[in-house]
């Protein structure tokens, strides 16, 4: 009996510890429903979206099984992909690379048609969207079209979102059939991007971008700046008012400091922000939104990184090296932009499959130190940063800056550099127009890149106006530019080791695109894609004019993979302003820039010794490039850069 009553107990026990499990299990959301009936359904099954191509989506992963005429909107917390669930909830056995063959093409043994069932925050639309490599044909829209009106309480009040290749290039026949979107129209809608998420401290300034002066302290502020500009200071945070691009100036100075930063439509104007004009406040930058309540302290801006920015130099090599003489290893010399572009041209005849500037060579930093030391603007660099130790000004470091600068500029050069330099020019160039770009020792490392900070110059042999001369001494003295100085101070530079050799090229006029590219994917934790900013003619790309917004697209065509390749799969996320009407590169083209961009990550994941700290898939160059028309009318893509990703 003792016995008997124990079991009981046990049991009656257990029964009461499983109760409340199988009421949570009741309470849990499904794997799945078949209809969304209405805004609470479609809460329970939302989640976010693999790519973060637009701010404010919410996403729901659809499944229309083809056998057996059913839908699926699918608990997308659970299962992030489509392959998860078709092989967790209906035991599908394909292997992952036989289901992406057979659903993700015109395969006659396709069995689901994968979308997206999307909710845009901003624009209060739901959409469908299918994947980039999906070669899905009309008639298999036409049937998840009908399946969602059937099953989605709104019924047919959804669009189609026309992003990829496959989409696009069929825009005017689902247009005439469905209701569409392009991601022109996202991107343009949206009111909210979180440029650098996290917390900070500062008060808070209302600034027009064309007012930033470099001589201005701003390291206690947090900036709501009204319009685009180069000139970011440093600062604790900025809310601006215009969107930015991965790869605007924005984006990367605020990475690299790691300083919070969003995007706000009507920021400046905003009374919930103006409130708070010239309080110390706190400010939140989150996934979906800004916060800011009052601070009771405010410290001003300083890196927080313990890492110190590597200078190296080396003033004893005195040639005029043409780039084919030149390695990553000469950087001590040359700088690193000049030996990244001599390593581009060593790839360049490695492998026969991409272009760099012809003829270039290099101005060693031996002629800029030498200049230094002969008419004494050493001492007073070594005054400059002793002063600043005692004295922190800013508007003193400005003027500081500007007899620095004019102490280069105006000294003469060495006649024998000067004769030199004209030579070579002559003999390559003859006299046409050539460029001078900064290549100093404080840019384009894989710890700090510098974007932006320093100048490039054009001159032209027995030009008066532009002469060689003045071009070399203006690349010089952009070294002492206030709001580079001030950038250095930020990383804990030391000034008195930072030097500036020069990269001398031909210049490239009317071209027919100009862009920048990062050889990884910036939207997607995934094993491919390239983010590429592009723009027609000259127009500038990382800092635009008001109004005018850069193309935009994600190419998956590096992928070694038919999956991707077959297809030659691309995300659009915009057009171009200037050329609103499609692409300003054919589908081929991008595919050629692709590849090309692969052969250029790949060199310099090597060159670079990334492995094992970095995996390839995360790995990035920051590329720049031009499309130019050859006299033979071929479309001809020039790498004129090369550098590390480093945000």
């Amino acid at each position: 009996m003792k016995r008997t009553h124990c079991i009981f107990s046990l049991l009656v026990l257990l029964a009461g510890l499983l109760y409340p499990c199988q009421n949570q299990a009741q309470s849990r959301v499904p794997d799945y429903l078949n209809t969304i009936s209405n805004r609470a359904d479609f809460d329970r099954m939302k989640g976010k979206p693999l790519s973060n191509n637009y701010n404010g989506i919410e996403c729901i992963k659809v499944i229309y099984e083809l056998r057996t005429d059913k839908i699926y909107y699918i608990e997308s917390r659970k299962y992030t992909w489509h392959y998860s669930f078709v092989t967790s909830v209906l035991f599908d056995e394909d292997e992952l690379d036989i289901f992406n063959k057979l659903n993700y093409g015109r395969d006659p043994g396709r069995k689901y048609i994968l979308a997206t069932f999307n909710y845009n925050t901003d624009t209060k639309n739901y959409f469908l969207q299918f994947a980039p490599p999906d070669d899905i044909s009309d008639e298999m829209i036409d049937k998840l079209v009908a399946k969602v009106s059937q099953t989605f309480f709104l019924g047919n009040k959804f669009k189609i979102l026309l992003n990829t290749t496959t989409l696009l290039r069929r825009k005017k026949e689902l247009a005439a059939k469905h209701d569409v979107i392009t991601g022109d129209d996202l991107f343009q809608k949206q009111s909210y991007q979180p440029v650098f998420k996290g917390k900070v401290t500062g008060i808070l300034r209302f600034v027009d971008a064309d007012s930033i002066r470099a001589s201005v302290d701003y390291s206690r502020n947090i900036l709501v700046i009204r319009g685009n500009s180069n000139q970011i200071p440093v600062c604790r945070g900025i809310i601006t008012d215009r969107f930015q691009t991965p790869l605007s100036h924005i984006c990367l100075l605020t990475a690299n400091r790691k300083t919070p930063c969003a995007f706000k439509k009507g920021c400046y104007t905003n009374d919930s922000l103006r409130v708070w004009k010239g309080r110390a406040v706190e400010l939140s930058v989150g996934e979906n939104t800004i916060a800011i309540k009052p601070a009771a302290q405010v410290q001003p801006a300083g890196n927080t990184t313990t890492v110190k920015t590597e200078l190296p130099y080396d003033t004893a090599v005195s040639l005029l090296a043409d780039l084919k003489t030149l390695e990553l290893k000469n950087k001590s010399a040359y700088g690193v932009k000049t030996c990244n572009l001599a390593e581009l041209k060593r790839l360049e005849r490695k492998t026969g499959k991409l272009k760099t500037p012809p003829d270039a060579f290099g101005i060693p930093f031996h002629y800029y130190a030498a200049h230094l030391r002969k008419y004494g603007i050493d001492t007073m660099i070594q005054g400059i940063v002793l002063s600043r130790k005692t004295n922190p000004n800013d508007s003193i470091l400005d003027i500081q800056l500007k007899a620095i600068r004019k102490m280069i500029t105006r000294s003469p050069i060495d006649t024998e550099l000067l004769r030199q330099v004209n030579a070579m020019c002559l003999a390559r160039f003859g006299h046409t127009k050539v460029r001078f770009r900064s290549s100093s020792n404080c840019e384009d490392g894989e710890q700090f890149n510098g974007a932006g900070l320093y100048t490039s110059v054009s001159g032209r042999v027995g030009d008066t106006a532009k002469s060689i001369e003045k071009a070399i001494k203006k690349v010089w003295a952009s070294l002492w530019n206030t709001r580079a100085y001030k950038e250095r101070d930020y990383f804990g530079m030391d000034h008195s080791r930072v030097l500036m050799a020069v990269l001398v090229h031909g210049a490239y006029d009317h071209e027919l695109v100009n862009g920048v590219a990062i050889t990884k994917n910036l939207y997607r934790n995934y094993e491919v894609g390239f983010v590429i900013n592009m723009q027609k003619g000259e127009a500038e790309v990382v800092s635009p004019d008001e109004n005018v917004i850069s193309e935009q697209v994600i190419s998956y065509m590096n992928s070694g993979s038919d999956f991707y390749n077959e297809p030659r799969s691309a995300d659009w996320i915009s057009y171009s302003s200037l050329s609103p009407g499609g692409s300003l590169l054919s589908k081929e083209e991008l595919y050629q820039l692709t590849l090309q961009l692969e052969n250029v990550k790949r060199y310099f994941y090597g060159l670079y010794h990334a492995w094992p700290k970095t995996d390839y898939k995360n790995f990035g160059m920051d590329v720049e490039f031009k499309m130019i028309e050859t006299p033979e009318k071929k479309h001809v893509f020039i790498i004129k850069q090369a550098r590390p990703y480093t945000n």
